[in-house]
């Protein structure tokens, strides 16, 4: 559970963010970003995206083949800055906010 308070404590709670994400002047849809971004595998499922401090942008997801929720940092030229992974256990029994593609 410590896990899952540090990753919703730096990036709020699972689900809370949004399904559009503006990048510089445009507007990408979780699917878009997810293309994007590398991340439209089988077994990735999109869950929200959100800007955070310091010029940064996070897609969290859920990989569903590591079983785990995936906080993925980018920069806005969709450079790879970093990911947080969290079990999806962690949240078992609160609902599945990761039911969007």
């Amino acid at each position: 559970m410590e896990r899952r308070k540090a990753f919703e404590a730096r990036f709020g709670a699972l689900g809370a963010g949004g399904k559009l994400l503006t990048v510089g002047e445009h507007v990408y849809p979780l699917a878009d970003l997810m293309e994007r971004l590398g991340l439209a595998a089988d077994g990735c499922r999109s869950i929200d995206a959100l800007a955070v401090p310091g010029g940064r942008f996070v897609i969290r997801y859920l990989d569903a083949d590591d079983q785990q929720i995936v906080a993925y940092e980018f920069d806005p030229a969709f450079r790879y800055l970093g990911e947080t992974r969290v079990h999806v256990a962690e949240w078992i029994g609160e609902g599945n906010p990761w039911t969007s593609s």
